[in-house]
């Protein structure tokens, strides 16, 4: 339960998101009469009203009608544009005051919190990995190559062990992050990169490296999806809340 203090430093956020939410109503019911108004001109008009702006139309009232019809639609959807940027900033504004004295007693949005944040890690933690795999696994252009030294050469290949040694360290980590994000959600645990069995040497470690960071490209956009729907559900809940206060 929110103190009455709480409260106090709420009323005057409060009362600006619901004026903004009724100008949202409002300004989604204007755009939905002008798509009428536009809709019955139009059927009321011909191809000159339409396509010329009314040049050479045979009833000027007619053409006169079609264009106000149109500019009063325009005028609705950015209008409608405006009200939902408004109503969005109040609503992140309350969100963002509201969110941690909720957290506090209510366990509905606590977990909701939980998720969205296990799914922020994980997914930072593959992203991470992936980038690091890219830039460790660039190749050099053709006419590098031919000119590379035996020091390049086997600098190169020390720094592509030091890759693996880090990707390998990195794996079972990713792992508990992932089972992490996966519970919150309450999803299974997708497929995570086995990084133990990458080579270390030669060939293998070059493949073996962007093999794990196709694997990764994969769940991170899993990743992605989870975290989606657990911010959904948690900003659904919360201005759900707005309407209890």
């Amino acid at each position: 339960m929110l103190s009455d203090e709480e409260r106090i430093l709420l009323a005057p956020h409060l009362a600006l998101l619901r004026r903004a939410h009724a100008d949202l109503v409002a300004a989604e019911e204007a755009l939905q009469a002008a798509d009428q108004d536009r809709a019955r001109s139009a059927g009321e008009s011909d191809w000159r009203d339409r396509l010329l702006g009314g040049l050479f139309s045979a009833d000027d009232g007619r053409a006169k009608r079609f264009r106000q019809a149109r500019d009063s639609r325009k005028a609705a959807d950015t209008t409608l544009a405006e009200a939902r940027e408004r109503y969005g900033k109040y609503a992140d504004r309350v969100n963002g005051m509201l969110e941690p004295m909720l957290v506090r007693d209510d366990p509905v949005i606590k977990g909701l919190v939980a998720a969205v944040r296990a799914c922020d890690d994980a997914l930072r933690a593959c992203q991470q990995l992936s980038t690091r795999i890219a830039s460790g696994v660039a190749k050099p252009a053709p006419k590098q190559r031919e000119q590379e030294s035996w020091h390049e050469a086997e600098f190169g290949r020390q720094r592509l062990t030091e890759l693996v040694g880090e990707v390998r360290a990195a794996g079972p980590g990713l792992r508990k992050k992932v089972e992490r994000a996966a519970k919150a959600v309450g999803m299974p645990v997708p497929a995570v990169p086995e990084t133990g069995n990458i080579r270390t040497l030669g060939p293998g470690a070059d493949q073996g490296l962007r093999e794990v960071s196709r694997q990764l490209d994969g769940l991170a956009a899993e990743l992605a999806r989870w975290r989606k729907g657990a911010d959904t559900a948690r900003a659904a809940a919360l201005r759900a809340a707005h309407d209890r206060l």
